[in-house]
Protein backbone atom coordinates (compact mmCIF):
# COMPACT_ATOMS: atom_id res chain seq x y z
CA UNK A 1 0.00 0.00 0.00
CA UNK A 2 1.70 3.31 -1.02
CA UNK A 3 0.35 6.89 -1.76
CA UNK A 4 -0.61 7.75 -5.14
CA UNK A 5 1.54 9.31 -7.52
CA UNK A 6 -0.11 12.83 -8.64
CA UNK A 7 1.46 12.53 -12.06
CA UNK A 8 -0.91 9.00 -12.43
CA UNK A 9 -4.45 10.68 -12.31
CA UNK A 10 -5.67 9.51 -8.93
CA UNK A 11 -4.26 5.72 -9.95
CA UNK A 12 -1.78 3.65 -8.40
CA UNK A 13 1.63 4.17 -9.17
CA UNK A 14 2.19 0.94 -10.19
CA UNK A 15 0.08 -2.39 -11.05
CA UNK A 16 0.77 -4.35 -8.18
CA UNK A 17 0.54 -1.19 -5.60
CA UNK A 18 -2.58 -0.11 -3.53
CA UNK A 19 -3.48 2.98 -2.55
CA UNK A 20 -5.85 3.77 -0.21
CA UNK A 21 -9.20 4.07 -1.90
CA UNK A 22 -8.40 0.41 -3.88
CA UNK A 23 -7.66 -0.49 -0.54
CA UNK A 24 -10.64 0.28 1.23
CA UNK A 25 -13.03 -1.47 -1.83
CA UNK A 26 -11.20 -4.22 -0.36
CA UNK A 27 -11.66 -3.63 2.85
CA UNK A 28 -15.66 -3.32 1.98
CA UNK A 29 -15.02 -6.79 0.33
CA UNK A 30 -13.70 -8.38 3.68
CA UNK A 31 -15.94 -7.02 6.35
CA UNK A 32 -19.21 -7.84 4.08
CA UNK A 33 -17.88 -11.40 4.53
CA UNK A 34 -16.32 -11.56 8.07
CA UNK A 35 -19.22 -13.78 9.61
CA UNK A 36 -19.09 -15.84 6.81
CA UNK A 37 -16.30 -17.93 8.81
CA UNK A 38 -17.42 -18.63 12.54
CA UNK A 39 -14.46 -19.57 14.51
CA UNK A 40 -15.06 -22.11 17.30
CA UNK A 41 -15.87 -20.96 20.78
CA UNK A 42 -12.27 -22.01 21.81
CA UNK A 43 -10.61 -19.87 19.29
CA UNK A 44 -13.29 -16.41 19.60
CA UNK A 45 -11.65 -14.97 22.16
CA UNK A 46 -7.54 -15.62 20.36
CA UNK A 47 -9.13 -14.49 17.25
CA UNK A 48 -10.78 -11.73 18.38
CA UNK A 49 -7.65 -10.44 19.87
CA UNK A 50 -5.47 -11.06 16.49
CA UNK A 51 -8.35 -9.21 14.59
CA UNK A 52 -7.97 -6.01 17.52
CA UNK A 53 -4.60 -6.23 16.59
CA UNK A 54 -4.84 -6.44 13.20
CA UNK A 55 -7.16 -3.50 12.66
CA UNK A 56 -4.84 -1.16 14.77
CA UNK A 57 -2.25 -1.86 12.07
CA UNK A 58 -4.47 -1.16 9.40
CA UNK A 59 -5.69 1.92 11.28
CA UNK A 60 -1.90 3.05 11.63
CA UNK A 61 -0.63 1.92 8.17
CA UNK A 62 -3.71 3.46 6.35
CA UNK A 63 -3.33 7.22 8.35
CA UNK A 64 0.17 7.18 7.32
CA UNK A 65 -0.37 6.67 3.51
CA UNK A 66 -3.11 9.44 3.76
CA UNK A 67 -0.69 11.81 5.43
CA UNK A 68 1.66 11.54 2.61
CA UNK A 69 -0.88 11.54 -0.21
CA UNK A 70 -0.08 14.50 -2.20
CA UNK A 71 -3.70 15.35 -3.19
CA UNK A 72 -6.50 13.71 -1.19
CA UNK A 73 -9.25 11.81 -3.08
CA UNK A 74 -12.85 14.01 -2.45
CA UNK A 75 -13.81 10.47 -0.45
CA UNK A 76 -11.27 11.01 2.13
CA UNK A 77 -11.57 14.81 1.93
CA UNK A 78 -14.87 14.37 2.91
CA UNK A 79 -13.62 12.38 5.68
CA UNK A 80 -11.09 14.58 7.18
CA UNK A 81 -13.15 17.73 6.07
CA UNK A 82 -9.45 18.67 4.84
CA UNK A 83 -7.45 18.86 1.85
CA UNK A 84 -3.88 17.41 1.84
CA UNK A 85 -2.45 20.93 3.04
CA UNK A 86 -4.52 21.56 5.79
CA UNK A 87 -4.18 17.53 6.96
CA UNK A 88 -3.18 16.54 10.51
CA UNK A 89 -2.57 13.02 11.41
CA UNK A 90 -4.67 13.59 14.34
CA UNK A 91 -7.73 14.31 11.61
CA UNK A 92 -6.37 11.03 9.44
CA UNK A 93 -6.61 8.94 12.12
CA UNK A 94 -9.84 9.76 13.42
CA UNK A 95 -11.35 9.37 9.76
CA UNK A 96 -9.77 5.90 9.32
CA UNK A 97 -11.05 4.88 13.23
CA UNK A 98 -14.80 5.58 12.42
CA UNK A 99 -14.30 3.94 8.75
CA UNK A 100 -13.26 1.12 10.97
CA UNK A 101 -16.61 1.34 13.14
CA UNK A 102 -18.65 1.12 9.63
CA UNK A 103 -16.68 -1.79 8.74
CA UNK A 104 -17.53 -3.93 12.11
CA UNK A 105 -21.35 -2.68 11.46
CA UNK A 106 -20.73 -4.42 7.97
CA UNK A 107 -20.02 -7.47 9.05
CA UNK A 108 -23.38 -7.96 11.43
CA UNK A 109 -25.25 -6.39 8.54
CA UNK A 110 -27.41 -10.27 8.17
CA UNK A 111 -27.32 -11.03 12.20
CA UNK A 112 -30.97 -10.41 12.33
CA UNK A 113 -31.73 -12.87 9.44
CA UNK A 114 -33.29 -16.41 10.32
CA UNK A 115 -32.39 -18.04 6.50
CA UNK A 116 -30.55 -15.76 4.50
CA UNK A 117 -27.48 -14.91 6.82
CA UNK A 118 -25.01 -16.54 4.52
CA UNK A 119 -23.57 -15.76 1.42
CA UNK A 120 -20.54 -17.63 1.19
CA UNK A 121 -19.81 -21.29 2.09
CA UNK A 122 -16.37 -22.53 2.79
CA UNK A 123 -14.85 -25.59 1.07
CA UNK A 124 -14.69 -28.88 3.09
CA UNK A 125 -12.47 -30.60 1.21
CA UNK A 126 -15.28 -32.24 -0.76
CA UNK A 127 -17.14 -29.34 -2.18
CA UNK A 128 -15.57 -26.22 -3.70
CA UNK A 129 -16.08 -23.16 -1.92
CA UNK A 130 -19.35 -20.90 -3.28
CA UNK A 131 -20.31 -17.76 -3.28
CA UNK A 132 -24.08 -17.14 -3.69
CA UNK A 133 -25.57 -12.91 -3.60
CA UNK A 134 -27.59 -12.09 -1.53
CA UNK A 135 -30.25 -10.79 -4.21
CA UNK A 136 -30.01 -13.91 -5.83
CA UNK A 137 -31.08 -15.93 -2.92
CA UNK A 138 -34.08 -13.25 -2.35
CA UNK A 139 -35.07 -14.12 -6.14
CA UNK A 140 -34.97 -17.65 -5.55
CA UNK A 141 -37.19 -17.75 -2.90
CA UNK A 142 -39.47 -15.48 -4.77
CA UNK A 143 -39.74 -17.39 -7.72
CA UNK A 144 -38.57 -20.92 -7.76
CA UNK A 145 -41.79 -22.94 -7.53
CA UNK A 146 -40.02 -25.64 -4.52
CA UNK A 147 -39.14 -23.14 -2.50
CA UNK A 148 -41.46 -23.11 1.31
CA UNK A 149 -42.32 -20.07 3.09
CA UNK A 150 -39.32 -18.03 3.67
CA UNK A 151 -39.29 -16.40 7.34
CA UNK A 152 -36.91 -13.45 6.21
CA UNK A 153 -39.89 -11.72 3.35
CA UNK A 154 -43.04 -11.09 5.54
CA UNK A 155 -46.07 -9.71 3.85
CA UNK A 156 -47.08 -6.74 5.10
CA UNK A 157 -51.10 -7.06 5.11
CA UNK A 158 -53.10 -3.61 4.53
CA UNK A 159 -56.72 -3.19 6.33
CA UNK A 160 -58.24 -4.59 9.53
CA UNK A 161 -59.49 -7.80 8.09
CA UNK A 162 -55.90 -8.96 6.59
CA UNK A 163 -54.27 -7.28 9.33
CA UNK A 164 -55.90 -9.86 12.10
CA UNK A 165 -55.50 -12.74 9.83
CA UNK A 166 -51.78 -11.88 9.55
CA UNK A 167 -51.88 -11.91 13.66
CA UNK A 168 -54.11 -15.27 13.75
CA UNK A 169 -51.30 -16.73 11.56
CA UNK A 170 -48.80 -16.56 14.68
CA UNK A 171 -51.03 -18.94 16.27
CA UNK A 172 -52.48 -21.37 13.52
CA UNK A 173 -51.51 -21.97 9.30
CA UNK A 174 -52.63 -19.41 7.37
CA UNK A 175 -51.88 -18.98 3.35
CA UNK A 176 -50.50 -15.76 3.03
CA UNK A 177 -49.75 -14.20 -0.35
CA UNK A 178 -46.66 -14.85 -1.83
CA UNK A 179 -44.76 -12.19 -4.42
CA UNK A 180 -44.26 -15.03 -6.71
CA UNK A 181 -47.64 -15.30 -7.51
CA UNK A 182 -48.53 -12.23 -9.14
CA UNK A 183 -48.08 -11.97 -12.81
CA UNK A 184 -46.50 -8.26 -11.38
CA UNK A 185 -43.60 -7.56 -9.04
CA UNK A 186 -41.89 -4.57 -8.06
CA UNK A 187 -38.12 -5.02 -6.69
CA UNK A 188 -37.21 -1.75 -4.94
CA UNK A 189 -33.50 -1.61 -3.98
CA UNK A 190 -32.71 0.99 -1.21
CA UNK A 191 -29.44 2.19 -1.50
CA UNK A 192 -28.88 1.68 -5.22
CA UNK A 193 -28.55 -1.11 -8.05
CA UNK A 194 -25.44 -2.01 -10.00
CA UNK A 195 -25.72 -3.00 -13.84
CA UNK A 196 -24.50 -6.97 -12.79
CA UNK A 197 -27.30 -6.75 -10.18
CA UNK A 198 -29.97 -5.92 -12.79
CA UNK A 199 -28.61 -8.82 -15.51
CA UNK A 200 -29.14 -11.17 -11.98
CA UNK A 201 -31.76 -9.86 -11.80
CA UNK A 202 -33.00 -10.64 -15.63
CA UNK A 203 -31.46 -13.98 -15.52
CA UNK A 204 -32.90 -15.25 -11.65
CA UNK A 205 -36.70 -14.79 -13.13
CA UNK A 206 -36.06 -16.10 -16.69
CA UNK A 207 -34.77 -19.33 -15.20
CA UNK A 208 -37.59 -20.16 -12.63
CA UNK A 209 -40.39 -17.88 -13.74
CA UNK A 210 -40.18 -16.74 -17.38
CA UNK A 211 -43.93 -15.10 -17.35
CA UNK A 212 -43.12 -12.92 -14.65
CA UNK A 213 -42.49 -9.33 -15.13
CA UNK A 214 -40.70 -7.76 -12.76
CA UNK A 215 -40.25 -3.81 -12.72
CA UNK A 216 -36.87 -3.13 -10.50
CA UNK A 217 -36.80 0.29 -8.55
CA UNK A 218 -33.76 1.94 -6.79
CA UNK A 219 -32.70 5.01 -5.13
CA UNK A 220 -29.68 5.27 -7.92
CA UNK A 221 -27.36 2.76 -10.49
CA UNK A 222 -24.24 2.56 -8.50
CA UNK A 223 -20.56 2.71 -9.53
CA UNK A 224 -18.22 0.51 -7.64
CA UNK A 225 -16.69 3.92 -6.28
CA UNK A 226 -19.99 4.86 -5.23
CA UNK A 227 -19.93 2.50 -2.30
CA UNK A 228 -17.33 3.91 -0.09
CA UNK A 229 -19.03 7.32 -0.30
CA UNK A 230 -22.64 5.89 0.64
CA UNK A 231 -20.65 3.65 4.00
CA UNK A 232 -18.00 6.25 5.13
CA UNK A 233 -19.67 9.79 3.84
CA UNK A 234 -23.30 9.64 3.70
CA UNK A 235 -25.25 11.03 6.96
CA UNK A 236 -27.54 7.67 6.10
CA UNK A 237 -29.75 8.33 9.16
CA UNK A 238 -30.44 12.23 8.06
CA UNK A 239 -31.69 11.18 4.37
CA UNK A 240 -31.37 13.94 1.74
CA UNK A 241 -35.19 14.37 0.89
CA UNK A 242 -35.25 17.62 -1.39
CA UNK A 243 -35.67 19.97 0.66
Amino acid sequence: MKPRDSSSSGSSCMEDECGPDELILLLIYLYSLANEAQPTDQDAEVEKEELEKLEQELIGALTLVIMQEMELSPLFQQLTGSNAEELTTEKAHSAVEGMFRTLRGLSNTRDHLKQLRHIYTASDGVHQATYCPFLRQILQEVFHPDRPECPDIEYMSGGLTNLLKTGFSMFMKVSRPHPGNNPLVFLFLVGGVTPSEIRLIKDTVATYKPGTQVLVLSTRLLRPTDIPELLFATQRLVPDVGF
